[in-house]
């Protein structure tokens, strides 16, 4: 965040009450931080806090030397005694935030930034920041809210659009999602994912020409985006296009060995061609990836029984019943595919 930028020296200020040598160590710390030589200033500050644990300001500036090392936990142990001993203080509240998301603790992140955003509505920095801790959270209503608030000042914001579909699509409000997603990619500055994103949403409404079309242009801008090059592969095996769907595969497949999509899609493109022997490894990696998916070993066990291999195809099909008893029941498709990752 950019206030994190200016904090240092409004901090010093804080530091120069006091006396002695806790004093000392402090402003040691500090130009030491001013140097960006941080671990350093990480050492005077805990001499500092030996001599004086409450000297003014040294545990703010003790965590930001530690979120300056991206070192988030420590920040946030650090920001956490800054925000114990000035509750009202809107840096400590915010870094403290801050260091909550940079260890995945969203919903902490939420309520400490929910706090510093009642101080300062019209930091629309802050307010984004914020949202995204809802959206991570999966708190989709409060999110929901703050992007609407934020689209109201900057209705032509792709970012905002880009997660504010994110939410919806989450929430299972389809329409409205890829409304979002739509005025993102449309953007006159759209964002890296929002044709993905874009083409995402109209591959799960089984609008195969356009989702394709959407993951061409992501890889325009991004050639080697593995989850829009697996995607554009299957909707092109959708499309009856199958010398594009492989070329696609395998390409996703050399910058992603452990891609599971692709290995089950390219099984059933070679099983669709009459080559079991490459087509069964294929399958067999995807098991291999993620053996509790029904789907893989349905499609061995059929190609199995195509080539007379009865016990072995029986026991596949045997583990996709034993899959069904364990979760609720899912219909096998032609082309499944895989869920889309929605976490920073």
């Amino acid at each position: 965040m950019k206030s994190v930028l200016v904090l240092i020296a409004s901090v010093a200020c804080a530091c120069a009450a006091a006396g002695g040598g806790a004093l000392a160590e402090a402003n040691a710390g500090l130009a030491q931080a001013r140097d960006g030589k941080y671990e350093l200033a990480i050492s005077h500050y805990r001499a500092a806090i030996s001599l004086d644990p409450h000297l003014p300001g040294v545990y703010l500036n003790l965590g930001l030397a530690y979120f300056k090392l991206d070192r988030f936990p420590e920040a946030a142990s650090a920001f956490e005694q800054a925000a114990s001993a000035d509750p009202s203080s809107f840096q400590a509240r915010v870094l403290l935030g801050m260091s909550y998301y940079g260890c995945r603790r969203f919903d902490s992140a939420a309520a400490q930034l929910k706090r510093a955003a009642a101080q300062q509505p019209d930091n629309m920095e802050l307010r984004f920041k914020l949202a995204q801790s809802y959206l991570w959270s999966k708190q989709y209503g409060p999110a929901s809210d703050e992007f609407r608030a934020l689209l109201a000042r900057d209705p032509d914001s792709a970012p905002v659009h880009l997660l504010l579909g994110e939410v919806l699509d989450a929430a299972n409000q389809e329409e409205q999602a890829t409304a979002e997603f739509e005025a993102a990619a449309k953007s006159a500055h759209p964002e890296p994912e929002a044709h993905f994103a874009l083409g995402y949403v109209y591959w799960k409404q089984k609008r195969f020409e356009e989702a394709r079309r959407e993951f061409q242009a992501e890889l325009a801008s991004q050639p080697r985006h593995t989850q829009a090059l697996t995607y554009l592969g299957d909707a092109e095996m959708h499309l009856d296009a199958g010398k594009a769907a492989e070329e696609h595969l395998l390409l996703a497949l050399s910058l992603d060995a452990n891609n599971r999509i692709a290995h089950l899609d390219l099984g059933i493109l070679l099983a669709a061609r009459n080559d079991a022997a490459a087509a069964a490894s294929h399958f067999r990696e995807a098991i291999r990836l993620d053996a509790t998916q029904p789907d893989a070993h349905y499609r061995l066990g059929r190609l199995l029984r195509s080539m007379g291999r009865e016990r072995e195809a029986d026991a596949e099909f045997a583990r996709v019943k034993e899959l069904a008893a364990e979760q609720p029941p899912a219909p096998l498709v032609a082309l499944p595919g895989v869920e889309r990752q929605q976490h920073p």
